[in-house]
């Protein structure tokens, strides 16, 4: 006897999609093409017309993708460095912190109690003088605290304490960050 298959249900609101689709093509026709960093400040303020709220002198480069920029919270002086990528959940990053190339802050996932996988977006909530360095991932409801360093491809999965160096897959607690 075969067992049916359920139902897909789609939880992801028609509004959501139509933003994000809208998002797409500003972004391709007007984020993307002007990758100069004397277009910083125009990217910036196409990101805040789509909702994202950003203190004063942040750096996104124009390679970085923003799916929802409704999501995008970021303190002063903060950068998204080249190929960053965000995810659809809440990305909340404070003051001075750098997010280094090819970085995957995956704020969302998928629901694996269900047999439809429903789509779960979630938070991933950065402190003020963070550094996470290239090509490291940061899952879904993570804290990373004040201070701390992820190193370069380090997989987290769990909140990093403050001013704490991490870094492997699963991320590793390695030392303590000393400030001179």
């Amino acid at each position: 006897m075969d067992t049916p298959i359920p139902k897909y249900i789609d939880t992801i609101p028609k509004s959501d999609k139509l933003y994000r689709f809208l998002w797409r093509i500003v972004s391709l026709f007007l984020f993307r093409p002007f990758s100069l960093p004397f277009f910083n400040g125009w990217r910036i303020f196409l990101l805040k017309c789509f909702g994202a709220r950003l203190g004063n002198n942040c750096t996104i480069y124009a390679s970085a993708y923003i799916p929802s920029p409704k999501n995008l919270i970021m303190g002063t002086h903060s950068t998204l460095g080249p190929e960053v990528k965000l995810h659809f959940g809440k990305t909340i990053i404070g003051n001075k912190v750098t997010i280094s190339q090819r970085t995957y802050l995956c704020s969302a996932t998928h629901e694996t109690n269900s047999i439809n996988v429903p789509f779960v977006a979630g938070e991933i909530i950065i402190k003020d003088f963070v550094w996470i360095a290239a090509e490291a991932f940061v899952m879904t409801n993570v804290v990373i605290g004040e201070g701390a360093i992820v190193g370069a491809r380090a997989a987290v999965f769990k909140d990093v304490a403050a001013w704490a160096v991490v870094g492997g897959n699963p991320a590793k607690f390695i030392k303590k960050r000393d400030i001179k």
